[in-house]
């Protein structure tokens, strides 16, 4: 079992063409982690099949800066509730995604791709590593575009998630006076652990130790289920709520603002603390970076 720390990466999409499809192919092997198929020029196979199998959803990941003389394209974005049109000097300024121009068939619209500037509407792809419990937050946001890693097909027990479970540390533990940032955890301590119940030492645990022992026997549970012949949909039944997931969510910066008001600021009520604790450092960042004034 290992303890993850939450963490946050800015995805700045890469100009052009290649940028927007390497930027599905980024996202959307955060699902399977299968990063390790990726290569220089996998991205736009990666696209072209999704878009041929009508698997839409990780087209939302690549945004679409769209500039035409105003009139041009108004009436097909204008209208469309994943797009914004900013009109200026007659032009139309279009910030969209992807799936849109292939559900529309429209992919032609392309040939009016531009490199974003202070006319359009800026989207941001952010990627968090959390725990599965505060993704269920995060993804209450359904405007967002949402890509997250699958225990439906993700398999633990195997070599490429070094055959243990992630484990995303929630803030409270971060308090509890047994806790060591250094510390490893194994099969040993586990076994360990049995024993102090079987000897009855467990009344003397601290918190630290209770939430340590039920992580360790939810990893232990489901790699025997594996062992036994369960396909991983099946046995992540007894995965935990703090086991760690990928995250990535892409978003127009003014549904940025409403994140960060629930899940920073408070604005409606006390957020999660360890949904803030992510989200806080990220709003600063956003600040940092001119997202947000």
């Amino acid at each position: 079992m290992r303890i993850l720390q939450p963490e946050y990466e800015i995805w700045e999409q890469a100009p052009g063409l290649d940028g927007m499809y390497k930027q599905v192919e980024r996202a959307g092997r955060v699902c399977y982690k299968s990063e390790d198929h990726a290569s220089a020029d996998s991205a736009r196979p990666f696209v072209e099949r999704m878009i041929k199998n009508q698997h839409t959803a990780m087209l939302e990941h690549a945004t679409c800066y769209l500039c035409a003389p105003h009139g041009v394209l108004t009436e097909k974005y204008a209208g469309n509730r994943f797009s914004i049109v900013n009109v200026k000097d007659g032009r139309d300024y279009i910030t969209t995604n992807l799936r849109v121009l292939a559900q529309q068939d429209a992919l032609d619209d392309l040939k009016y791709l531009a490199d974003w500037n202070e006319n359009f509407e800026r989207r941001i792809t952010v990627h968090f590593t959390t725990q599965v419990a505060i993704s269920r937050e995060y993804n209450r946001h359904r405007v967002n575009s949402i890509a997250e890693q699958s225990t439906r097909y993700c398999n633990y027990s195997k070599n490429k998630f070094g055959s243990e479970i992630g484990i995303n540390l929630p803030s409270w533990i971060k308090n509890d006076s047994d806790y060591k940032e250094e510390n490893e955890y194994n099969d040993h301590t586990f076994d360990n652990m049995i024993r102090d119940i079987q000897e009855g030492k467990a009344e003397d645990w601290s918190k630290f130790e209770i939430w340590l022992f039920a992580n360790a026997a939810a990893e232990y549970s489901y790699m025997r289920l594996i062992q036994q012949g369960c396909k991983p949909q099946e046995a992540r039944v007894i995965l935990p709520l703090d086991t760690n997931t990928e995250l990535v969510h892409t978003a127009f910066v003014k549904d940025w603002k409403h994140f960060f008001d629930l899940r920073a600021l408070g604005t409606t009520g006390a957020p999660h603390p360890d949904a803030k604790a992510i989200a806080l450092p990220l709003f600063e960042e956003f600040k940092k970076r001119g997202y947000l004034s």
